[in-house]
């Protein structure tokens, strides 16, 4: 039985939490300073009252809080990685690198870094993994393997990490918002709210298994939808010429200038 412990219990740490419910060879341990039994009553999961608590009964730690609380919980870390520095540590908190981990938490930890998106939660997400040069081979196997049960995993250098966070990471935003604004659209030409919603839904599930299944690219998904002449041609000019493209990159850019503001 494999003991994961979350430090935090914010949407990332619950998506991963909901992802690996149902696993019969893992247990799920949470603390969080005003969520934790309510999270842990959500998921059929346990609460831990302190970090030194749920770090003694882990076999991985997952550090899933926004950097000023990881800061602040620092101290309470480092004390407990001296009771048990058998813990492995995987931070998710975005924009806190390798070196800045081990200021924190303490230099001979074994620390993994890992960008998963919210999308984990029904084992379609995609997560970027990141290793020290030194890490055991098991424990990056086992780390690796924990992930892809949640979709997707990959492993990226540290410093592509900013590209990741602002892409996959928060790529469900940019896919998310695209989708209401399709929905908008379809009730704005008289599509009662249940079918827009259901249109939406399907097209972006539809599209995404098409390039899966069919192994093809965004590009021939849409000239295969759009064909020379077309309305959806048409519709897709439209697109174009309202700097679509150059919005969507600037986005991702200011996404990427935030998550690096550390690395």
């Amino acid at each position: 039985m494999l003991t994961i412990g979350f430090v935090g219990s914010g949407q990332i740490a619950q998506a991963m939490i909901k992802g690996w419910t149902g696993n019969s060879e893992i247990e799920q341990l949470v603390y969080s300073k005003n969520q934790a039994t309510k999270v842990a009553d959500a998921f059929g999961i346990e609460a831990r009252r302190s970090v030194l608590e749920l770090w003694q009964d882990s076999d991985i730690v997952i550090l899933a809080v926004p950097e000023t609380g990881l800061r602040a919980l620092a101290p309470q870390l480092q004390m407990a990685a001296m009771v048990k520095p058998s813990v492995i540590v995987t931070s998710v908190v975005d924009g806190v690198d390798f070196e800045t981990l081990h200021q924190l938490l303490g230099e001979k930890l074994m620390i993994t870094r890992a960008l998963p998106n919210i999308n984990v939660a029904v084992r379609e997400g995609y997560t970027g993994l990141a290793f020290e040069s030194d890490i055991d081979e098991e424990v990056k196997g086992a780390i690796a393997m924990l992930f892809l049960e949640l979709g997707r995993a990959d492993e990226y250098a540290e410093h592509q990490f900013g590209a990741v966070s602002a892409l996959a990471s928060a790529g469900p935003a940019y896919v998310a918002s695209f989708a209401d604004v399709l929905a908008h659209a379809a009730i704005e030409n008289d599509i009662d709210i249940e079918r827009a919603v259901w249109m939406v839904e399907q097209t972006l599930f539809g599209t995404a298994t098409r390039m899966k299944k069919m192994q093809e690219s965004p590009k021939m998904v849409e000239q295969a939808a759009a064909p020379t002449d077309s309305a959806a041609k048409a519709g897709l000019d439209a697109l174009a010429a309202s700097e679509f493209t150059a919005s969507i990159k600037a986005a991702i850019q200011t996404a990427r200038n935030v998550s690096e503001k550390n690395n």
